[in-house]
C-alpha cells in the first residue's frame, strides 16, 4: 500500500462523523490525485480548495437530467465526482487503475445510505482498458485525466461501442495557458487539440467550452451513429 493511501484512509476517518448519505469530505478536495502545483504569484488561500475553481455541480449539470443514465467516470482518482455523481445518476461506475484507489472507494461508498451505495461501483482497469461493456453507459466522463491516456486516439474509439443510443462524452482539462494552479504545461492540451482528437475519432461536438471554469475548459461529444 502506498503512502498516499495512507494519507486518504486517514482523512476518510474524518467522515465517520458525517451525517450517513450527506456529501463526502473528499482528499480531492485538496487534489485528489492531480498533478497540481502552483504555478505563479502569491498563494490564494481558496486556490487549493477544489470545489472553488471546479465547480463540480455546475459541471455535472452541464449534462442534463441524468437521473435514468449510467455514468462511467474514467480516472476517477478517490472518487471526488463519483460520489457526487450519485446524488445526480441512476448508477455510477467509477474507473480507475490504482487497486488502492479502488479500495478506498469501495470504503467510502460505505458511508452512504443503502440507496447510494446500490448505485456505485467501484471497477478497477487497466491503462488501454476502462473495462466497460458494450451499450454499458450513457455517459463517459474523463475530469484531469485525458492527456494522461496512452493512445488516445485508440481509446476513443474503442469507447464508442460502450454507449447507449444518444451516449455523450464529457472531458474537462485544464486549459494549455499559464494558470496558477495545475499540471505542468507538458501534461495539458489545448482545447482545440481535445476538439480534433475527439472528431478524428468519429464523435460531434456538441459543446465546446472555455469560459465556464476559470483554468479549464469542458467538451461534450456524442459518438457518430449513436445520436
Amino acid at each position: 500500500m502506498t503512502v498516499r493511501y495512507f494519507l486518504l484512509l486517514a482523512v476518510l476517518s474524518l467522515l465517520t462523523c458525517r451525517e450517513r448519505g450527506t456529501q463526502a469530505l473528499h482528499p480531492a478536495q485538496m487534489s485528489d490525485s492531480l498533478d497540481i502545483e502552483e504555478q505563479s504569484g502569491e498563494p490564494d488561500r481558496d486556490m487549493h480548495d477544489r470545489t472553488v475553481w471546479q465547480k463540480p455541480y455546475e459541471v455535472i449539470h452541464r449534462l442534463g437530467p441524468l437521473e435514468y443514465l449510467t455514468v462511467a467516470d474514467i480516472g476517477a482518482g478517490s472518487g471526488y465526482f463519483s460520489f457526487r455523481f450519485i446524488h445526480e445518476a441512476a448508477r455510477v461506475i467509477a474507473i480507475d487503475i490504482d487497486p488502492d484507489l479502488i479500495r478506498l472507494m469501495d470504503q467510502e461508498k460505505q458511508f452512504y445510505r443503502p440507496d447510494l451505495r446500490r448505485k456505485f461501483e467501484a471497477r478497477l482497469a487497466e491503462a488501454a482498458d476502462p473495462k466497460l461493456l458494450d451499450g454499458e453507459v450513457d455517459v463517459v466522463f474523463i475530469a484531469n485525466t485525458y492527456p494522461y491516456l496512452d493512445n488516445r486516439a485508440d481509446y476513443l474509439r474503442n469507447l464508442i461501442p460502450k454507449f447507449r443510443e444518444g451516449g455523450r462524452i464529457m472531458i474537462v482539462d485544464f486549459k494549455k495557458e499559464p494558470t496558477p494552479i495545475g499540471p505542468s504545461q507538458s501534461n495539458r492540451l489545448a482545447q482545440y487539440e481535445v476538439e480534433l482528437e475527439l472528431i478524428n475519432a468519429g464523435y460531434r461536438l456538441l459543446v465546446s467550452d472555455g469560459q465556464m471554469l476559470e483554468y479549464q475548459y469542458i467538451l461534450i461529444a456524442t459518438p457518430s451513429g449513436k445520436e
